[in-house]
């Protein structure tokens, strides 16, 4: 189709003017412009015509004039245009560089961005539209320049202008914590391949605890995975959701002994055999029987990663390793009499151990073979016995342990590597005979029974700093003998207590008054252990109870027991490990007769796996809703039985 007339008439006039425009410019003001002109590209008109053109010259030459016939000093002299080229050392973002790395002040760095400001505006300016009169430099700008300069005014951060290497900018963001590393992330392409850096994301997963040795996925999908996996089981926890499994424990007798570590849990029985469970292996796989000679009943067994360690009625000691079993590694005996106590820190391989007032430490050395390397007497009989380990990861160095032991009225600290006359004695008090114990690597808690002018002045517990042996704190606030506590696995400044009164307090130990005070068990509280949230507390009738930390109520009470109280107690995780056996006073006979149709008299192991949801098992997926509102198509109708799988 053939255009307009008039479009045909303006296509010629702007031939005509491209030409005259091309001719004056090959000629130059007075013969010199050659010179100095700038290289121009083949337009639609003939390169080779020189004709001035006539009315119809185009208003853009004066300015194209200007440009071609400046003097060249003049244009050297010019600032920095916005195209210039980075390898310049006056380039703005490098001077900005200098100076940051130079030390510069916020209030220089906001002087120098405003100069560089200024140069850029100066450099970029020019006419707005043909014909109209020039302005001052600056005063105008095209659209595009403008652009330019609002993003100029929104990019006030430094580290937005300043090509920073990687590594450099690694270093400024592994300050940062997981929420302002997601934060970042959001910004730009460039501060998202920062933030989801592997290294970063490293540091983060082992400050959560996060298991990093499997391969194959990224550390930050391995963190996500594991804060879905935590807020689930928080979840569970609330609602008591999850699914219980019974050790097995008739073939061994009544039990009389259990302990765990992690996800390993140890079990004595009265007929002197010992068993080890794995609660993270296979169905199939069965438990690690022990082997004993003994034919007494077991007393006290404990249990870390890398030893398992029980003792028997006649003073007999063993030792096993927690991945082999079979034959024992170590084995000894203590000659006074009374039951032996014998306890393993969490981490490493060495083993205290306690008769009357003997006091012995056994480790191997460093082929692996068992020494004892400590074996000395106190004044009195040893009532409680704590090993803790001091420092960072597991190490077998004595150095390292601290041995933590009670008698009637003395506390000691004592360091296995040292000789035994050194052993520092930091609470003493006639007459206050020591009911509870348990320390970490910088405290000691101490439970006593004292005279005072109160009840809250009699039963009250005494918080210890080992390093320098002073008192830190004195906890006042139970009616009754405190019979349990736990300050190992507690936050920091935190400690749980129970005592005869039938209460579970909480005490932060920066005040002397509980943070939690609450009538839990009709009998007495026979076992505590708390974390950030929760509170779980165990009762000699039977019960196990779950208490809300911030809310201060009960979520939920169960009874794993109607025969023994509950003699252990211990969380982590998705796991909760809840123990009921009988007191080592109660006989067999009497049990058998008054229970004799219950089929938990010999004892039960009760383990809870919160990370199991039971809820939705056998249940088709076409019942399955994955929104909590469901409606029905535009009648905003509520489902009694959402089908949204058909």
């Amino acid at each position: 189709m053939a255009r307009p007339e008039e479009l045909n008439e303006f296509v010629e006039q702007w031939k005509q003017e491209i030409h005259s425009f091309n001719h004056k410019e090959a000629a130059g003001p007075s013969g010199q412009g050659q010179n100095f002109r700038v290289q121009r590209t083949q337009g639609f008109g003939s390169v080779g015509s020189r004709g001035e053109g006539g009315a119809g010259t185009s208003k853009l030459q004066p300015q194209q004039q200007s440009l071609t016939e400046k003097p060249l000093p003049d244009r050297l002299s010019r600032p920095p245009s916005c195209n210039q080229d980075a390898s310049n050392q006056h380039y703005p973002p490098f001077a900005l560089a200098d100076q940051l790395l130079q030390g510069e002040t916020a209030e220089s760095l906001l002087s120098g961005r405003h100069v560089v400001k200024r140069l850029r505006t100066d450099a970029c300016a020019g006419p707005v539209s043909p014909g109209v009169p020039s302005e001052p430099r600056g005063t105008r700008h095209s659209l595009l320049e403008q652009l330019i300069s609002d993003l100029d005014e929104i990019n006030e951060i430094p580290f937005f202008e300043v090509s920073l290497p990687r590594e450099l900018a690694l270093q400024i963001f592994q300050h940062l914590s997981m929420e302002d590393l997601c934060r970042c992330a959001q910004v730009s392409s460039s501060w998202r391949s920062l933030a989801d850096d592997e290294v970063l994301w490293q540091k983060v997963g082992r400050s959560l605890g996060c298991d990093l040795s499997a391969g194959g996925q990224k550390c930050k999908e391995v963190v996500k995975t594991y804060i879905e996996t935590d807020r689930r089981v928080t979840s569970n926890w609330k609602s008591r959701v999850g699914q219980i499994d019974y050790l097995e424990c008739a073939i061994g007798g009544f039990l009389s002994a259990v302990n765990s570590c992690g996800t390993h849990i140890v079990a004595g029985f009265s007929e002197g055999i010992v068993r080890l469970w794995d609660i993270l292996a296979d169905e199939n796989t069965p438990s690690v029987l022990l082997e004993s000679t003994q034919e007494q009943a077991v007393c006290n067994v404990s249990v870390n990663p890398t030893v398992t360690v029980a003792s028997f009625g006649n003073g007999d000691v063993s030792i096993w390793s927690t991945e082999h079993g079979g034959t024992p590694l170590h084995h000894f005996t203590l000659d006074q009499g009374g039951p032996p106590q014998v306890c393993v820190c969490p981490g490493g391989a060495v083993v205290a151990s306690a008769r009357g007032s003997v006091v012995r430490v056994d480790s191997p050395d460093a082929v692996g073979v068992w020494h004892c390397r400590q074996n000395f007497s106190c004044d009195k009989k040893v009532s409680h016995l704590t090993l803790v380990q001091k420092g960072g990861p597991p190490n077998k160095a004595l150095s390292d342990h601290l041995v933590v032991m009670a008698t009637d009225y003395d506390v000691y600290a004592y360091r296995p590597h040292r000789p035994p006359e050194e052993r520092h004695r930091f609470h003493s008090m006639y007459g206050a005979v020591v009911a509870s114990l348990d320390a970490t690597a910088e405290q000691a808690a101490v439970a006593s029974t004292c005279f005072g002018v109160s009840l809250e002045d009699v039963f009250k517990v005494q918080c210890y700093c080992l390093d320098t042996g002073k008192q830190l704190t004195s906890l006042r606030g139970h009616r009754g003998q405190v019979t349990c506590m736990d300050l190992r696995n507690s936050p920091p400044n935190m400690l749980v207590t129970g005592a005869e009164d039938k209460r579970v307090r909480v005490f932060d130990l920066r005040t002397p008054r509980p943070v939690l005070n609450q009538y839990s068990h009709p009998l007495g509280v026979s076992c505590v252990q708390m974390d950030d949230w929760k509170v779980v507390s165990g009762g000699r009738e039977g019960a196990l109870c779950v208490w809300d930390l911030r809310m201060q109520n009960k979520l939920w009470e169960m009874k794993p027991s109607k025969v023994h109280p509950i003699q252990y107690c211990r969380f982590g995780g998705p796991h909760l490990i809840a123990a009921c056996y009988p007191t080592p006073s109660c006989s067999r006979g009497d049990l058998m007769d008054q229970y004799r149709h219950q089929p938990d008299v010999n004892g039960r192991i009760n383990v809870y796996d919160f990370s199991v949801d039971q809820t939705t098992q056998d249940v088709p997926d076409i019942c399955k809703a994955d929104y909590d509102e469901p409606e029905g198509y535009n009648y905003n109708i509520s489902l009694a039985m959402p089908y949204d799988a058909v």
